[in-house]
């Protein structure tokens, strides 16, 4: 893939995602697409999606919390280096963590490309100390 298809890929993805469109979200993903979420319980690269349909129900799920006034997540300030078929894409994330407290980091996923598709994403976030409540 050119460069400038690469980033009419992740614009489309992007704009899907920003909307709450897990469908045309998944649209975008390989029918093989892994993605390694930012956390997750014992397994050291996170929770670990695997295949299209598992990162559609995902997005589903997610976004039906968002609309429900779930934690509200706002991803801001991206940044996008492509090289090659890997797109590396740096961002600020914000939003609440349990119990009402603000989380505010920084985040970078890469990504793999191919033939149209988004082949994976592997997704990390800082490890920062959250404010603790003073209650």
């Amino acid at each position: 893939m050119t460069e400038s298809e690469v980033r009419t890929l992740m614009a489309k993805f992007g704009a899907a995602f920003r909307a709450g469109d897990a469908d045309a979200a998944a649209a975008c993903l390989a029918d093989d697409f892994t993605w390694q979420l930012p956390a997750g319980n014992g397994d050291p690269r996170g929770q670990v999606l695997q295949g299209r349909d598992a990162a559609l129900r995902y997005l589903r799920e997610r976004f039906a919390e968002q609309q429900r006034g779930g934690n509200g997540v706002v991803f801001s300030d991206s940044r996008m280096e492509v090289f090659g078929d890997m797109v590396i894409l740096r961002y600020r994330v914000r939003g609440m963590a349990e119990g009402g407290l603000p989380v505010d980091a920084m985040g970078l996923d890469v990504f793999r490309v191919a033939n149209g598709r988004l082949l994976s994403k592997d997704a990390y976030w800082k490890q920062v100390t959250w404010p603790i409540s003073s209650q």
